[in-house]
């Protein structure tokens, strides 16, 4: 007897396609390849009633199903995770803040050598003394004083009187002949000092022959230990 061979109608919903008298064997194998989903219908050959493919227990096997997680997975995918390497900070992200200390030294260093420099350079250049080639320091007593002697537009003489190698005060500048004579012999009241004249070169000579008597006198009263004249670098083309 010859073996009757079952087949079967499959109606795919979602492309409203009907394909009739499938063998049973050629269905399974659409259902394990995913081509007919659960909600497709089937039925047999010959008869009226649809059914939904995943009420049909001969293939409802091979339908895929999602599988359920279980405690052992919750639990594993909560564990912190471990990684071979360790994460290491960029040089630049530690080097955002830049030692200023030694910044801060130099530029110290830096201001004191300019207030130095300034502070003689200033006094120097308030008067345009005479220039004399080989010239030296002839005294370096911080207690000495100097008279400056300049040339007002009009060609009139202005005193003024500082200590060392500082720059007047205010109150000591653009003084007469007299105020400053008298404020020399406040200062020396105490102790006997060296006084350097610093005359404007385009000066008249009685104005410093004048001003050296005058210290003279004093260093005849041991008020004025010695006197000098104040001078500058003569340069090449002078």
């Amino acid at each position: 007897m010859a073996e009757q061979r079952q087949f079967i109608d499959i109606w795919i919903v979602e492309t409203n396609s009907v394909y009739r008298e499938v063998p049973y064997t050629v269905v399974a194998d659409w259902v394990q390849q995913g081509r007919l989903l659960e909600d497709d219908m089937l039925r047999n050959s010959g008869t009226a009633e649809w059914q939904p493919l995943h009420s049909v227990s001969a293939f409802a096997a091979y339908l895929p199903r999602e599988e359920q997680y279980r405690t052992e997975d919750k639990a594993e995918a909560l564990e912190p995770v471990q990684v071979d390497f360790i994460w290491k900070a960029r040089q630049s992200d530690e080097d955002d803040d830049v030692d200023m200390i030694p910044l801060i030294d130099v530029s110290l260093v830096l201001l004191i050598f300019f207030m130095m420099t300034a502070t003689v350079a200033g006094a120097a250049a308030l008067i345009n003394t005479p220039s004399a080639s080989y010239g030296a320091q002839i005294f370096n007593d911080a207690q000495s004083y100097w008279i400056g002697i300049n040339r007002g537009a009009d060609g009139t003489p202005f005193y003024s009187l500082a200590q060392a190698d500082k720059s007047p005060a205010k109150e000591d500048m653009n003084l007469t002949e007299k105020e400053v004579m008298a404020r020399l012999d406040e200062r020396l009241k105490e102790k006997p000092a060296e006084v350097t004249i610093k005359a404007d070169r385009e000066l008249p000579y009685d104005i410093i022959r004048k001003m050296t008597v005058n210290l003279e006198l004093r260093r005849a009263r041991r008020t004025v230990s010695r006197t000098h004249a104040g001078v500058s670098e003569k340069k090449e083309n002078q």
